[in-house]
């Protein structure tokens, strides 16, 4: 059984997100995944949007490719789109599963800073743990 927040589920959501910091409220997010091939894209999408929503983030764009993270990021069709996200300013964050799983390990500083380069953040759904590399 699904619960309808409340107005002050809602208000009370925002000040915990808002308390903590990490990142803003009600920020608009892209979803991005890297969904390997015979892999279940809608239950990663959805796993995606849940982590978005629980934070009050309003996603705007779903971006897919079916593709193995070991495409270099430039390489993959529909990065493009979820960068145009970011470049535009209608999504001011970019969630994914993990860096681990969605993007070589190489890659990782630079899309750091390309994320902040457009005062953006990322935020993994799983994130790898503390002290592994990415």
């Amino acid at each position: 059984m699904t619960r309808t927040r409340t107005p002050g589920d809602i208000a009370r959501r925002r000040s915990i997100a808002d308390a903590a910091g990490a990142f803003p409220s009600r920020a608009t997010v892209v979803l991005y995944a890297c969904v390997a091939p015979g892999q279940d894209q809608d239950g990663v999408t959805a796993r995606l949007r849940r982590h978005a929503e629980a934070r009050d983030w309003v996603v705007v764009g779903e971006v897919v490719d079916r593709i193995t993270r070991a495409t270099p990021l430039e390489c993959r069709p529909n990065w493009p789109e979820a960068r145009r996200f970011i470049t535009s300013g209608q999504a001011k964050g970019l969630v994914m599963t993990s860096r681990t799983v969605c993007i070589h390990a190489a890659e990782a500083t630079a899309l750091d800073e390309w994320l902040c380069g457009h005062q953006a953040f990322l935020s993994e759904e799983t994130p790898a743990a503390q002290g592994a590399v990415r």
